[in-house]
């Protein structure tokens, strides 16, 4: 039998070297990949397509604007940790008629408008008066 020769200290740290520059690369390379496949397959419409989630805001702490599409409706959501809040119907066919950046611009409006007519809301809760939801 031949005999083996034992592999050299500067071999030992060559190959270590390139083991460790490998995991350094793959790993994050993978987590990103697996990221941004994980996102793209995500299944943004329900089983028999009556349902779609048109967009999402993300507000931090967990917390989420959505705009849902359920068959014809448009609805947005509140979404947290721990509930879901129905806050705004988009009027019939308003966002699909619209040109994109018109459609933007005008929901941006509509959403405002909504948001200042619901804060003087829960200003008025708060002393006693404004409306019953």
């Amino acid at each position: 039998m031949t005999e083996v020769e034992p592999i050299g200290t500067w071999d030992m740290i060559w190959y270590a070297s390139r083991v460790l520059l490998a995991l350094v690369v793959l790993v994050p390379l993978l987590y990103y990949v697996l990221r941004f496949l994980g996102r793209r397959l995500t299944v943004s419409r329900s089983i028999k397509g009556s349902m779609e989630v048109v967009d999402i805001l993300p507000l931090g702490g967990g917390k989420q604007l959505l705009l849902v599409k359920l068959g014809e409706r448009v609805l947005l959501l509140s979404i947290s940790k721990d509930r879901v809040l129905f806050l705004w119907e988009v009027p019939d066919g308003e966002i699909m008629q619209v040109e994109p950046h018109q459609s933007q611009d005008r929901t941006l409006n509509d959403l405002k408008q909504w948001v200042d007519r619901w804060r003087k809301g829960r200003q008025g809760d708060e002393r006693g008066e404004g409306e019953d939801s």
